[in-house]
């Protein structure tokens, strides 16, 4: 299980080191790849680190239904 929180942080500093300076620090970017597989052809880091944290907020929610389902609500 991947900490969601970790990987949205990390995906917005992705967004800020592109819109900022152009790029994005390598190390964030390896996280999100590892979380994610690579991104594919044509995507931006921009655009791939959205992705990211859609599939972050998604995995989150899961995560949410199935405690529920454990909790019996």
């Amino acid at each position: 299980m991947h900490d969601t929180a970790h990987l949205m942080e990390t995906a917005l500093r992705v967004l800020a080191g592109v819109s900022d300076r152009c790029s994005a620090d390598p190390h964030d970017v390896e996280e999100l790849v590892k979380f994610a597989g690579p991104p594919p052809d044509g995507v931006g880091l921009d655009e791939f680190a959205c992705t990211v944290i859609q599939k972050a907020l998604q995995a989150r929610a899961e995560g949410r239904r199935y405690n529920q389902g454990l909790d019996g609500r």
